[in-house]
């Protein structure tokens, strides 16, 4: 993606528009052109892999997610060295001895909405990545979708919380722990292909149930974490391996798993002739 030509003035500006400026007076836009091309580069490298970049120019959707995220990231990676000046339009460069920076609680407040932002235009544009052939089976989309709770907007539609920066990092740090005892239910082999599944776009029915089950219990997981001191609801986690239980032929990866053979090795019968009995 040419960033000069796609990101002037005027572009960045509508999507920050705090840092809006009069037309001549180009101070911020300027200071913010290298950010820029830091935020692109980090972009294709965490989350759309170099061995995907043409997609960002090929793919309207995603060049259109594209440029916001990176006007965005571009201007949060750098605002707290610009002396910010709250003016009446936005946010300038303060320019004379006589003015002062703008408070740190208004930057604090500026860079928290203007995170959340960037963390749905990531979210959007990992969907879009989903549909891209190949996506799916790069480490870009293993870090980007490592559980079934990947979705910044899952934190308010399941948990019922307020979505800040720092809930959702405590709410992604919760769904590895609860991720780990799903794994304890529904097998290690099973897991590893639900989550390649979500990763390509390629779920099934049978699937969709027990990412649903397991989505529900991951958020109740977080939302109670505190309370409960990290200790998993069993009664859902039962309500999982039931499903398994009772529709094998639909969960063949499952069934053919080392926690499948496990949960159902034939237990030791004593007989009759035995010198000994063994009490299990």
């Amino acid at each position: 993606m040419d960033l000069k030509a796609e990101i002037t003035k005027t572009v960045f500006e509508t999507y920050v528009p705090a840092a809006k400026m009069p037309e001549r007076n180009t101070s911020v836009f300027e200071r913010l052109e290298a950010s820029f091309q830091t935020a692109y580069f980090m972009m294709v490298r965490n989350l759309v892999s170099p061995e995907f970049e043409a997609a960002i120019d090929n793919n309207a959707n995603l060049k259109r997610l594209a440029i916001p995220l990176v006007c965005i990231d571009g201007f949060v990676r750098t605002c707290r060295t610009l002396d910010l000046v709250l003016t009446a339009t936005g946010f300038g460069i303060v320019s004379t001895e006589s003015t002062a920076p703008a408070s740190k609680s208004r930057v604090d407040a500026l860079i928290e909405e203007l995170s959340l932002q960037e963390l749905d235009l990531i979210d959007e544009m990992i969907q879009e990545l989903i549909k891209v052939d190949g996506w799916g089976q790069t480490e870009q989309a293993k870090n980007s979708i490592p559980t079934f709770f990947y979705r910044p907007q899952q934190l308010k539609t399941l948990c019922g919380m307020t979505l800040t920066t720092q809930a959702w990092q405590f709410a992604k740090g919760c769904a590895v722990t609860a991720s780990a005892l799903l794994c304890n239910e529904i097998s290690n082999e099973y897991m590893d292909e639900l989550l390649e599944k979500l990763r390509t776009g390629s779920t099934n029915n049978a699937d969709i149930i027990i990412i649903d089950k397991s989505l529900r219990f991951m958020a109740d997981f977080i939302s109670n974490y505190e309370q409960t001191k990290g200790c998993p609801n069993e009664a859902m986690l039962r309500q999982i391996v039931h499903q398994l239980e009772s529709y094998r032929d639909s969960y063949p990866t499952y069934c053919s798993s080392k926690l499948y053979a496990s949960r159902h090795a034939e237990r030791y019968k004593n007989k009759k002739e035995d010198p000994s009995f063994f009490f299990m």
